[in-house]
């Protein structure tokens, strides 16, 4: 049989509900099988399922939610003498022995429970039968001069003693300082002072001389590893040298095999007869109970009177076993606070070095971007000398690989080969178109400039080669084609890639002949025509899927220029900064804006996908958003929140494009990445803690044989680790 036992609100027990059935319900509502007074509950809070005679309390999602010994809990077993809160009410779980309850008392019926036992002057005897249970732990019966009448209470054996009226008030005021002693010992968080507690509070009850707390060193289960974490005498005094006044065998006992040990006269009992310790230390009347939580001994608690045999009974024993109960669970949750908030410690502390280390790798970033940039500008000026044959001036850049295209285009400027520029979208290709025409022979020409992939399959071959009167619905007159239109110029064609297969035939036959001819017409015309053309698509790759014909990529790919992206040309970003917003001051009629280092430090790192064209408007916009200087806050959140520039296991930028050509799954490049992350960290702390490996671990909030692992795994001695 089990049953519950609820306090009322000051925290005196008010009833005793037994269990029958497979569901006990609890709640507010006058459904459940026990109702709560509390608005701190909800109407339906929580169910206790019986299955196999073993009880598993639910939580029905309520507001406030079930603590079990303290700890909120949503699933869980019951075991006899935990301890339920529900909002501001206490109950108390306990099992009985078949037969002792009485078979009326507080059953649980199918809608609400019944046999409520609070009447004035307790007539059943359930408060003193209560106050037994929670001071012993055991169900017993009523005293025969307190029973109720035949119909309620079962007749008690003729064996046991009678209890005297007088005991019951004795009993109850026990049961209240017990009480309160679990509120105290559930409020104190700390574990020293908590221990300390409980040992006043036992040797002030038991009347013992002296008293000693004992844990099992490190929470390991070997009994013979134990210390004395606290000690008193009857003054409350601290005792010196506590473990040498103690006996470890009896100690060690009760830690193997978790059970009491009550020595009436030790120096006489059989069952240490013989015993040095016993003998030398004088010992008369021993009590050591053990502190158990869940099924596992945590310590003990030894008391002694080396002066008066016979100083512990049978009762002290039974009071003390509740209080060690009671504070097995306070300690552990002490225990479990305190190492929560040394965890918590440690892992702000490692988060303030990780940031700490991050701000340093930042900085030094920083630096190297900036001596990367003076470099590349000394480097440039320094090609400057070289002097080329045309003008490039409108072009912005101090780049070297941007001089290096310049050098090509003063070889190809006079000819007439066709070109095909290269580069990612926003790279300028247009401009190198420009740059060949207007420094070229055909400067006095037409430049024409179109987008493949904007104009229309349908009208691809109008727009190209012109069309004649008559020679589809619409055409009213004669429409010259962009070849015609560049006759003796130079034709450029962006994002040649687009350009579907048939077009890309009838496109191969005019650059083949010189010749094309009109739509709806008979007539050939020749035409001479320098064609540049652009993508920013890999065309050997659409060769292979049968998109782009070999024939004309050769035609066309005569001459290749490469553009670099603006990530490869950093040093132009301050350039192109200066120039842009110079060319915004000079539209509007205002003096240009500056920007802060800060901001110019953001740009430099970030890689910018969109290439010149997204660093223009990322100008455009921070201008708009500032007043004189543009700051860090006036730039976009992608900018200020986006990756460094890519370093040793960092991969960003260029590294995520080149390992994503790496044939690898996307799981091994995780891995590798993780790897090279973990491999970095560890170097850094290792190098910072002179390979102090104990430091190291606190530091990167591992175990010492976790990092010990690691530095086995990437090959890390102190030798590699201090001089690299």
């Amino acid at each position: 049989m089990a049953r519950l036992i609820v306090c009322g609100k000051d925290g005196q027990p008010h009833r005793i509900v037994e269990a029958e059935g497979k569901v006990i319900t609890i709640g507010r509502s006058s459904e459940n099988h026990v109702q709560i007074d509390d608005l701190n509950s909800s109407r339906h809070h929580c169910e206790i399922h019986e299955s196999s005679g073993a009880y598993e309390l639910v939580d029905k999602d309520s507001r406030n939610g079930v603590f079990v010994n303290g700890h909120r809990v949503q699933r869980g077993r019951l075991e006899p003498g935990d301890k339920l809160e529900i909002g501001t009410t206490i109950l108390y779980w306990d099992r009985v022995p078949d037969g002792l309850a009485h078979p009326d008392e507080g059953k649980v019926t199918k809608n609400i429970a019944t046999g409520i036992f609070s009447p004035p002057g307790d007539p059943t005897g359930v408060v003193e039968h209560l106050s037994s249970v929670l001071q012993t732990g055991r169900i017993s019966r009523p005293a025969p001069d307190l029973v109720a009448p035949a119909a309620l209470a079962p007749t008690p054996p003729a064996e046991e003693p009678t209890r005297p009226r007088g005991a019951l008030g004795d009993e109850l005021s026990e049961l209240r300082r017990l009480l309160q002693l679990n509120k105290t010992l559930n409020s104190e968080l700390n574990l020293r002072r908590l221990l300390e507690r409980v040992m006043d509070t036992v040797i002030e009850v038991s009347g013992a001389e002296r008293g000693f707390l004992i844990l099992k060193d490190g929470g390991k289960d070997d009994a013979e590893e134990f210390k004395v974490k606290v000690s008193r005498n009857i003054d409350r005094e601290s005792i010196k040298d506590a473990r040498e006044k103690i006996s470890g065998t009896i100690v060690r006992e009760v830690l193997e095999h978790g059970r009491s040990v009550l020595l009436t006269d030790a120096a006489h009992d059989s069952r240490y007869s013989g015993r040095e310790s016993i003998l030398s230390m004088k010992l008369r009347s021993v009590l050591v109970v053990p502190l158990r939580h869940r099924e596992r001994v945590l310590g003990a608690i030894y008391l002694d009177n080396r002066f008066a045999s016979s100083r512990f009974d049978e009762r002290a024993r039974e009071q003390l076993e509740l209080v060690a109960d009671q504070s097995s669970i306070a300690i552990e949750n002490a225990r479990l606070f305190e190492e929560n908030a040394r965890q918590r410690e440690e892992l702000q502390h490692a988060k303030e070095e990780l940031e700490r280390l991050n701000q340093t790798l930042r900085q030094r970033v920083e630096v190297q971007d900036r001596e990367l940039v003076r470099a590349r500008e000394a480097l440039a000026a320094h090609r400057e000398e070289v002097q080329l044959r045309y003008d490039y001036s409108h072009i912005v850049t101090r780049s070297p690989k941007m001089l290096e295209v310049f050098m090509i285009l003063d070889k190809i400027t006079d000819s007439s080969v066709p070109v095909l520029v290269q580069g990612e979208s926003g790279t300028g290709k247009e401009l190198i178109a420009r740059a060949l025409h207007y420094n070229g022979p055909r400067q006095k020409h037409q430049f024409v400039s179109e987008n493949c992939a904007a104009i229309p399959t349908n009208l691809m071959e109008s727009e190209f080669f012109g069309y004649v009167r008559g020679a589809f619905t619409g055409a009213t007159a004669d429409k010259m084609g962009l070849f015609e239109l560049a006759d003796g110029g130079t034709l450029f064609l962006d994002e040649i890639g687009d350009m579907d297969l048939d077009m890309q035939t009838k496109l191969l036959r005019v650059l083949q002949d010189g010749v094309l001819r009109r739509v709806g017409s008979k007539e050939f015309k020749r035409v001479d025509v320098r064609l540049v053309s652009a993508t920013n698509r890999d065309l050997l790759a659409l060769i292979k899927e049968g998109k782009f014909r070999e024939d004309l990529y050769y035609r066309l790919n005569v001459i290749n220029v490469l553009l670099p992206p603006l990530r490869d040309r950093k040093e132009d970003v301050p350039l192109l900064a200066e120039h842009f917003l110079a060319r915004e001051a000079k539209q509007a009629g205002n003096p240009p804006k500056a920007m802060s280092t800060e901001a110019l430090d953001l740009m430099l790192r970030y890689d910018w996908p969109g290439n010149v064209r997204e660093f223009e408007n990322e100008i455009m916009r921070s201008s708009a958003m500032s007043k004189e200087t543009i700051r860090p806050e006036h730039l976009s959140k992608g900018i200020i929140e986006g990756p460094l520039e890519p370093s040793p296991g960092t991969a960003t930028g260029a590294r995520i494009r080149s390992l994503a050509l790496s044939g690898r799954t996307l799981k091994e490049l995780v891995a590798a990445e993780v790897d090279e992350i973990e491999r970095a960290a560890i170097t850094e702390v290792l190098r910072r803690c002179k390979y102090k490996k104990s430091k190291a671990a606190q530091i990167l909030g591992v175990s010492r044989p976790t990092l010990d692992a690691k530095i086995d795994k990437y090959g890390l001695s102190r030798d590699a680790v201090l001089t690299d």
